[in-house]
């Protein structure tokens, strides 16, 4: 059995615009949802990751912060590419928003 590791979940607005994956960032006056977390294995870090984000309901890409010491071995390789109800929108219209 895995040992429990406590995450911090950050939710960022992404869409996808053609074969890409846009997410806006705002870095001052700008909260995003998130949630402390509590996951044994990797398997359970990404059902609650999915559950959070589908509870959300929005285009978003899923940011995962690990607090413990050391990451545990496939964490990055796992959370990297965590992106969740994505809408499409034509190229060249989104950056204009």
């Amino acid at each position: 059995m895995a040992k429990p590791i406590d995450y911090k979940i950050t939710l960022y607005p992404a869409h996808k615009e053609g074969s890409f994956v846009v997410t806006k960032f705002e870095m001052f006056g700008k909260s995003y949802p998130e949630k402390s977390i509590i996951a044994a294995g990797m398997d359970d870090l990404v059902d609650q990751v999915t559950h959070f984000a589908m509870e959300h309901g929005e285009g978003c890409r899923a940011s995962v912060k690990c607090l413990a010491r050391r990451k545990p071995p496939g964490f990055k390789a796992t959370t990297e590419h965590l992106v969740f109800n994505l809408s499409e929108k034509p190229l060249g219209t989104a950056s204009a928003a």
